[in-house]
């Protein structure tokens, strides 16, 4: 990366953090995934900032930091609208422009949604651990200095430049409903757990991180329990004694305990990203036919053409 731009973190906001697409294929080295909640924004951001898949951008949750522009560079942000401002003005989620030296960016108030994603043309710098920037804020290590951003840091970005432009599709998925497959342990439950599972929302409470996502609502009775250790799927739900649903997110373990009942599809993982502590969502038992159909509409959309800006 031809890192020459850099910003001043002026305010780090709740929590920012450098991310990437994270750290695959380690966990049989007890190495978590970690990487962007929401790829799929991630992913429209690196895109409208002309950056390839294994670059690094900046996730930003609910408060938005304030970052002063040192040197030229080009930018763009995707995700929740988090009321993104340059010196004052709206910057649209999904959209990129350049930025100039002196230029102030800041957030707030959120609009909606809960994450979204700065990058830079060239990406941005970071501590390299397998091949990934991503920060793992458990273990400390990637992104900066392991851990979030503080007021005071300096970034350093690439200098790459590009031309303004808009994603033709909404770059954060904003729904209530996630879809699922049965299992891999669904056959330890009573025949009725996955029926229990989706007759009810469930309410986002305020334990959920970057590790998993706590719920709240009816209770998945006939859980069986701790079982042995294996490995833990992205969007997997594990069910604990007590028959809340815990959904398994980027930053999770690699190995756990406690059964898991369903499996969240890849295309829904980002809504998950989406939803703020006493949020709703509703899950719905979809065939693996329906999952590869909706994960293969999703990788059509982020091929659509950008619309370019005056």
């Amino acid at each position: 990366m031809a890192a020459v731009a850099r910003l001043r973190v002026v305010r780090p906001g709740m929590l920012t953090t450098v991310q990437d697409h994270g750290r695959h294929g380690q966990g049989h080295l007890g190495v978590a995934q970690q990487g962007a909640l929401d790829a799929y924004a991630l992913r429209w951001a690196q895109r409208l900032a002309g950056n390839g898949p294994e670059a690094a951008g900046l996730e930003i949750t609910l408060l938005g930091p304030t970052l002063a522009v040192l040197d030229p560079c080009f930018g763009a942000i995707a995700g929740a609208e988090l009321g993104m401002k340059v010196n004052g003005a709206p910057w649209p989620a999904g959209t990129s422009r350049r930025l100039l030296a002196g230029d102030l960016l800041s957030f707030g108030p959120p609009l909606d949604g809960l994450r979204a994603y700065l990058s830079f043309g060239g990406g941005v710098a970071g501590d390299e651990l397998l091949g990934s920037r991503a920060t793992d804020l458990q273990s400390g290590v990637g992104g900066h200095g392991g851990r979030a951003l503080r007021a005071g840091d300096i970034l350093t970005v690439g200098d790459l430049d590009g031309e303004p432009a808009a994603a033709p599709v909404p770059t954060a998925i904003l729904r209530d409903r996630a879809r699922v497959l049965p299992g891999p342990r669904d056959r330890l439950f009573p025949r009725d757990a996955l029926r229990q599972l989706s007759s009810a929302p469930y309410q986002v409470t305020s334990h959920s991180d970057r590790v998993g996502m706590r719920l709240r609502g009816p209770e998945v009775s006939g859980a069986p329990g701790s079982i042995l250790s294996e490995g833990t799927p992205l969007g997997g739900i594990e069910i604990p004694p007590a028959g809340q649903p815990i959904v398994l997110l980027q930053g999770r373990g690699t190995v756990g305990g406690y059964p898991i009942l369903a499996t969240v599809i890849a295309a829904d993982i980002p809504l998950l990203a989406q939803l703020r502590p006493g949020g709703a969502v509703r899950f719905a038992v979809v065939s693996r036919a329906e999952a590869r159909a909706a994960r293969e509409e999703m990788e059509r959309e982020l091929l659509l053409p950008l619309r370019p800006l005056a």
